[in-house]
This record gives structure tokens, sequence and C-alpha cells, in this order.
């Protein structure tokens, strides 16, 4: 899908589940039996904390590529330079995902015809993300919903997305509130991942599949 059509896919679908602290040997279960509960965008991070984030990225990428094929629209998170922008378009990303808001990187998903959605936390930060060319600003960090309230009153013509405090509890909340999309990795839990529970991943994510559904 070109740029166009992946920002259509992600106001519409509105959850992006987080693909972040998932060991490379169970990538492919763990992405296959999200996609079995309905999760049509996956979010691939770099871990900033591994020598090569970028191996790291590239194993995970394939892995889950490999499992899930194009049932899923896949992109890439944590996203913190120019390089991993054009490393995460090679191998297939459709958006690019950021905890803060860098110009270079908007640019450069931009001309590589990806969407951006970059991070803010301040009204001041939201208004620069949007006019360095962001299609989404993830709000980065603003977990209550009366937060999302009083933001949208001056810039509600800013799509935004939901990163913390996403549950099923919150998001008719978040939604009614204004928000555009959700990103979460919050019912991915360690425990489920550990214990290779791949049913109730599967369970759990076609809930959260179908709260947004309901409440859209």
């Amino acid at each position: 899908m070109n740029g166009k059509d992946v920002l259509k896919s992600i106001e519409k679908e509105k959850l992006i589940v987080i693909f972040r602290g998932i060991p490379t040997e169970g990538a492919a279960n763990v992405a296959k039996a999200l996609a079995d509960g309905g999760v049509k965008f996956i979010e691939i991070t770099y871990n900033h904390r591994k020598d090569s984030p970028e191996k790291y990225f590239e194993e995970q990428m394939l892995a889950v590529k490999a499992a899930v094929g194009d049932r899923v629209c896949m992109g890439a998170g944590t996203v913190l330079t120019v390089g991993q922008v054009e490393l995460a378009h090679r191998l297939g990303a459709g958006y690019i995902v950021s905890p803060n808001t860098n110009e270079a990187v908007i640019k450069r998903t931009k001309e590589l015809d990806m969407v951006s959605i970059p991070g803010a936390m301040t009204p001041t930060e939201i208004v620069y993300a949007r006019d360095c060319g962001a299609d989404i600003v993830k709000l980065y960090i603003v977990d209550d919903v009366n937060d999302v309230k009083y933001l949208m009153g001056p810039l509600g013509h800013i799509p935004m997305q939901a990163t913390c405090n996403v549950s099923l509890d919150t998001i008719p909340q978040f939604l009614q509130a204004g928000i555009k999309a959700f990103g979460t990795r919050a019912f991915l839990t360690n425990d489920l991942i550990e214990n290779k529970d791949y049913q109730e991943i599967e369970n759990r994510a076609r809930k959260h599949v179908e709260m947004i559904k309901m409440n859209s």
C-alpha cells in the first residue's frame, strides 16, 4: 500500500499493536496470534539497548513478515534516525512511529511515502510535529482522558494517537474524546509470551479489535 492507503486503513482500523520485548524465536507465533485475532497493524520497535538496534529490528521484521505476510501492515517504532527510517522502508514498513518529534525523520518518512507518527506531549510539541508533516501525532505521554479532552479543544483538527493507558475500559472514553488511533502493548503481557499462550493472545487481540469497532 502507498502512504495514503496506509493512513486511511489506520484511521479505519485504529489499532496498532506494539511489538516490543518479544523474543525473536517467538515472534512468528505471537504475530500469527495477533493476526488471527484481527489485528491489521504491528509496530516492530528498534531496541536501543541492544548493541545493534538495526540488526535486532531486521530479525524481528523478517520473522513477523514470514509468519503473517500481507495479512498485517508492518511498521517501525522507536525510530530515532533517518537511517532507521530507510532500513524500515527497505524491509517493507508502511509507517514510522517515534517517541519524539525529529523533523529530519518526519521529512524522510514522507519522502519515502510512509505514514509519519511522531511523539509529542505539550501543545507546542503537537503543533510542531504536525507542521513538520506528521500524519498522526502520538501523545507521549498523556494517559488521562481528561488531558486529551483539554488538548482537543484547541487542537482537535490534528489527528492524535493514544499510546499509554489503553485498555478495554479506556478505549471508548478515548474515542469519545476524539482520539483517532491507538498504539498499545498492554494486553500483550510478558506472562502470556513466556508461557506461549498464543490462544489467549489471540482472544485478547480480538476483544480490543471488537471494542474499537463497537465504539467507532
